[in-house]
């Protein structure tokens, strides 16, 4: 008698086959998790661009009175803008938020963000605008 010491063609059919389930059932898991980091990647670097808008405002000296982005771009400042611009979001306040010319915020409050189809709100605590994480 011989001995075999190789695979037959069915026994790598098989284990090609069950290596195919596997997959199909972990790929949606995968999808899921990547889509939530980008999310989430997303949302900290808007943190980011939005707790430094205060030192922005006081590095341009001038004072800034706004309601949204970004129909009132035109009251940020630039450096500001160049960070945001990239994110593709829009920002709503419910009261205006002001802030004076040495980076003061004295009525800090909530941002309603519009990403695509998604909304949520980010509150912004007084008196230097960083955003409360909740």
């Amino acid at each position: 008698m011989q001995i075999s010491r190789g695979f037959t063609l069915l026994e790598m059919v098989v284990v090609l086959v069950m290596m195919g389930i596997v997959t199909s059932l972990a790929l949606p898991g995968l999808q899921k998790m990547y889509d939530s980091m980008s999310s989430s990647l997303e949302r900290n670097e808007l943190n980011a661009v939005l707790n430094n808008l205060a030192l922005d405002v006081r590095a341009e000296a001038r004072a800034i009175n706004f309601n949204s982005y970004p129909e009132g771009s035109h009251e940020l400042p630039q450096r500001f803008l160049k960070r945001i611009e990239p994110l593709n979001v829009s920002l709503t306040m419910q009261e205006p938020l002001s802030i004076t010319s040495t980076g003061f915020c004295p009525n800090a409050g909530v941002v309603r963000v519009t990403k695509g189809t998604k909304d949520y709100f980010l509150r912004l605590r007084s008196p230097d605008c960083h955003v409360v994480m909740e």
